[in-house]
């Protein structure tokens, strides 16, 4: 939620719809290789069918301040354009 709003925001002052779908991709892949809440997701709704995951962080108080200027200062290794 807290990457999401920060993402918004700083997307309001990207020049163009290019460096803003730049901006998305970069995120996408920061949540993939670092939050364990998508596959958290996945086991919770497809494998175990038991819809009951187990967030990490568990609640807004618990994430920590700097996770959405770590998201937005990814830099993928494979850069989206070249």
């Amino acid at each position: 939620l807290a990457v999401a709003l920060d993402a918004v925001r700083r997307a309001r002052t990207l020049p163009d719809l290019r460096a803003a779908l730049a901006q998305e991709y970069g995120l996408a892949l920061w949540f993939a290789a670092t939050q364990p809440d998508l596959v958290e997701g996945i086991r919770a709704q497809v494998v175990d069918k038991d819809r009951t995951p187990r967030w990490r962080p568990a609640t807004i108080a618990e994430l920590t301040t700097d996770a959405a200027a770590s998201a937005l200062a990814y830099e993928p290794a494979i850069p989206l354009w070249s």
